[in-house]
């Protein structure tokens, strides 16, 4: 017969192996896994992001490197030559000229007016200024009718006001016209009807 004092440490000895043998079960295994968080990951993009430099605009439409072309909503097309400057024009108050040579091409359904495209230079201020110069056209722009499909090229003269390599910016504004071919006022400033072309000469 089993004395009390024995049955009392067998007990212990079970309580014992219970309790290493709970340790043991949780220490093995994979960590349970932690509760979810609130605070949100990253979100990838739905859509791709935008390549800001490759088509800076002004406010009035986009600034092109010279020798591109542009095309106005109503199809004509527009291209810009590199600038290249040259002797001063007799009797123009300016130490150098600067010329570009401008195509311009048809791509609309009817004939077009070539006076419609109007061109104007300027460089930029003397230190300080929040303006451009003015660099003044030395002749007269182009003119006559453009057949549908018809393309023109023709050279453009302006004064610049300084002796020294400078930024240029030419810019070609495209009036529309009505059914009857008449100019719509305003229509050659609106946003869209306008391009600027900016390099060093």
């Amino acid at each position: 017969m089993r004395s009390r004092s024995a049955d009392v440490v067998a007990a212990a000895l079970a309580v014992a192996v219970l309790v290493l043998g709970a340790g043991c079960a949780s220490g093995s295994g994979s960590a349970p896994a932690p509760a979810p968080s609130s605070a949100p990951g990253p979100v990838a993009s739905a859509a791709p992001a935008e390549d800001d430099a490759a088509s800076p605009e002004t406010p009035d439409g986009p600034v092109l490197a010279f020798g591109a072309t542009h095309v106005f909503a109503d199809g004509n097309a527009v291209t810009v030559s590199a600038p290249v400057a040259g002797a001063p024009v007799a009797g123009a108050p300016f130490p150098r000229a600067l010329e570009v040579t401008v195509t311009v091409r048809n791509g609309t359904p009817a004939v077009e007016d070539l006076s419609r495209f109007g061109f104007d230079a300027s460089v930029p201020g003397p230190p300080g200024a929040t303006e451009d110069r003015e660099a003044p056209a030395v002749d007269d722009g182009p003119s006559g009718a453009l057949a549908p499909g018809e393309q023109r090229t023709f050279p453009l003269r302006f004064g610049l006001p300084d002796p020294g390599p400078a930024e240029v910016t030419v810019e070609v504004a495209k009036a529309d016209q009505t059914a009857p071919g008449q100019d719509v006022p305003g229509s050659d400033e609106a946003p869209g009807a306008v391009v600027d072309y900016e390099g060093l000469v």
